[in-house]
């Protein structure tokens, strides 16, 4: 009895590690990303990359946060493929409503850092002012949920293009009422705030 609980708690602690282990990438780079079912996937690779944040990759797999349903009503799942610097390419899957979480930037190769920082620095310097978005809530009186991170992760190129709605919102915090989204950003230096009605659309800068 003894020996079959130490075995069994060895095997815990093995799947335990080997799971873990699957969820790191180890430094590379985002090559693919897809979602959907067998024979019918859709690429979100774009989509997938504004969610990267200082080397690590962290997402929710929802239609909401991956802007599209591509099989309604089945299980879906999200594959990545990861080029790691030694040129050797990994896949992850990950069912729909599980936590994505890979670390991307742990072992950055030191010539694609240099080239990251270059790129970063021609974008600041071609996008300056940029558009920063202070704190963003969407609903009706008495009932506001905070939608100040999926803003964020939508603003591409310095600029925010997005329809007011319950699907890009990825929640609907009063159902049957109609609502609006609040938004308190910074652009030129200046803080400003501006309220765009449901279904309409909200463009900044």
């Amino acid at each position: 009895m003894r020996f079959s609980r130490l075995f069994y708690g060895l095997a815990i602690i093995f799947c335990a590690t080997l799971l873990g282990g699957s969820a790191l990438a180890q430094g590379g780079e985002l090559i693919r990303a897809e979602w959907g079912v067998r024979g019918n996937r859709v690429d979100v690779t774009a989509r997938v990359r504004t969610f990267i944040r200082d080397g690590i990759l962290q997402l929710e797999v929802t239609r909401f946060n991956l802007g599209i349903d591509p099989a309604p009503h089945q299980n879906k799942e999200l594959i990545i493929r990861v080029r790691h610097w030694n040129g050797q390419v990994e896949e992850y899957k990950y069912p729909e409503r599980s936590m994505c979480t890979l670390e991307l930037g742990r072992h950055d190769h030191p010539e694609e850092r240099a080239r990251r920082e270059e790129r970063h620095e021609e974008a600041y310097d071609r996008h300056e002012p940029r558009l920063q978005i202070l704190h963003a809530d969407y609903g009706a009186e008495g009932r506001f949920v905070d939608v100040t991170g999926t803003l964020r992760s939508r603003i591409d190129d310095g600029r925010l293009n997005l329809r007011v709605d319950n699907y890009s919102l990825g929640v609907d915090p009063s159902p049957g009422v109609h609502k609006w989204l609040r938004v308190e950003y910074v652009y030129r230096g200046e803080q400003r705030n501006i309220t765009v009605d449901e279904k309409t659309f909200l463009r900044l800068p």
